[in-house]
């Protein structure tokens, strides 16, 4: 049964990362359970990286968070405290971009290049081909009552030709929401 305690999550700056992480094994936290990231686009500009860890005596968990700037993502290696943080740090070099110093960041899953996971990277493919839902039964491509739409994840093309577009801006116009911007 995990307490609140269990659930609460530490925010460590990124110089901190490795020495923590390290403290929380020699705590007795032996159990990697995960390691991931969030693109926190439009909340700020850093994606977040988590690390989940458990305690096999007493089922015990410690979470950990650390922001890194979106434009140059990178953390020290914990793959020789967590020996399965290897495969995962890679998974995350691959989906946001960040790099992990002095560990693998060769490409583990995707080999197109970009950070796909990345709210501001655009995937070529959702942007050329025709999405078969952006129509309605019976409408016809010159249909002038309604703005034109675009697959889920694929941002508005005007936000894209707009030079003061921030990545912010990209995000939310690939979900479908309407950027409005001042003029």
């Amino acid at each position: 049964m995990s307490s609140s305690a269990d659930r609460q999550v530490e925010v460590v700056a990124p110089e901190r990362w490795r020495s923590r992480v390290a403290e929380l094994r020699a705590a007795g936290f032996e159990l990697l359970v995960t390691l991931t990231a969030v693109d926190e686009v439009g909340r700020s500009d850093h994606i977040r990286v988590l690390l989940r860890v458990e305690n096999p005596v007493d089922g015990g968990q410690a979470r950990l968070a650390v922001l890194v700037p979106r434009d140059a993502p990178s953390l020290p290696d914990v793959a020789d405290v967590y020996p399965g943080a290897a495969w995962l740090q890679r998974q995350v070099h691959d989906f946001f971009g960040v790099e992990f110093l002095g560990g693998d960041n060769r490409p583990l899953i995707h080999h197109g290049g970009g950070a796909p996971m990345r709210k501001d990277v655009l995937l070529e493919p959702r942007q050329t081909r025709q999405w078969p839902g952006a129509l309605e039964p019976g409408e016809s491509t010159q249909s002038p009552s309604r703005r034109k739409l675009v697959p889920p994840g694929v941002p508005d093309p005007a936000v894209l030709a707009d030079p003061a577009a921030t990545a912010a801006d990209v995000a939310l116009s690939a979900t479908g929401a309407r950027v409005r911007r001042a003029r």
